[in-house]
Order: C-alpha cells, then sequence, then structure tokens
C-alpha cells in the first residue's frame, strides 16, 4: 500500500501520466453524453447510482457490485433515504440548476435515466447506453491499473 509521503515523493513521476488519464477520461465521458455539462450530470447521476448498488450489496468486490449494477437491480434501494433531485446535482456540480433541469432532459430522453417527480432522478440506461458504459468503466479499470503500476514503479526506483 502506498503511503502518502510515498505518493508525494514519487507523483512528480507520473503527474503527467494522471493529468493524461483526466483529460482522456473526461473526453471520453463527454463523447458518451454529449457535452461537457451533460458529462457531468452523467457522472453524478452514475455516482448516485453506484451509491445506491453498493447499498444492496452483500460483498464490496468490484465483481459482486458490478453484476449488481449491470442487472440495474436495484430492489429495496428506493427504501433508502436518497433522493436525487436537480437541486441535489446543481449542488454538487456547482452548474445552474435550470441548466441541470434541461441537461437530464436531454439525458433522459436519449435513454441514461428515469425522471420521477416523487423518487428523483435514476439511472435507467437503455442497454445500448449501459453496454457503452460497462466498455467505458473496463478502459477506466485498466488505466487506473496503469497509473498504480507506474506510480509503483516510480516509488521502487527510489
Amino acid at each position: 500500500m502506498v503511503s502518502e509521503e510515498d505518493l508525494k515523493k514519487a507523483f512528480g513521476s507520473v503527474w503527467w501520466r494522471f493529468l493524461e488519464f483526466e483529460i482522456t477520461r473526461s473526453r471520453l465521458i463527454c463523447e458518451l453524453a454529449g457535452n461537457p455539462v451533460s458529462a457531468l450530470v452523467l457522472q453524478v447521476v452514475a455516482y448516485h447510482n453506484l451509491t445506491l448498488v453498493q447499498a444492496t450489496v452483500d460483498g464490496d468486490t468490484y465483481s459482486e457490485i458490478r453484476s449488481k449494477w449491470e442487472k440495474n437491480d436495484l430492489v429495496g434501494a428506493s427504501d433508502l433515504p436518497l433522493k436525487l433531485t436537480y437541486a441535489s446535482i446543481a449542488e454538487l456540480t456547482g452548474i445552474d440548476k435550470e441548466t441541470v433541469r434541461r441537461s437530464v432532459k436531454k439525458l433522459a430522453e436519449q435513454g441514461w435515466f428515469k425522471v420521477d417527480y416523487q423518487t428523483g432522478i435514476h439511472y435507467n440506461p437503455s442497454q445500448s447506453n449501459q453496454d457503452k458504459l460497462v466498455v467505458f468503466n473496463e478502459w477506466e479499470l485498466a488505466q487506473v491499473g496503469r497509473l498504480i503500476r507506474r506510480l509503483n514503479n516510480a516509488q521502487n526506483a527510489d
């Protein structure tokens, strides 16, 4: 496990790789969502969904969470006090609430979300969108793994 002090020592040698990862990740999520604002909104709704998934899974392994995510089966999640609204997305992102509303509406029309005025905004992708996000997640996993390996290599070079 890399300590914070180890990270500070080795980060200089991988910082540019981290930024490269962030830029590429941002570009890819913008391609999925259509534009940077929608990309950020999509990430917040996906994050909210992940929070619900993790609350309804017995274990915490990637495979258990991923399986539940892919099924998009959140039986019991409606009992959780986590309602996602335009206002909560606006607060999390710093994006104007009306802009969030328009973005959510557009993403819902594209098959990413379901909007229910009593229970809030829910990740509810079409199969095509779910498949795209799973491929994106696999890319993230591989790239984070590469970044960790580079960080470890930089730490071991000291």
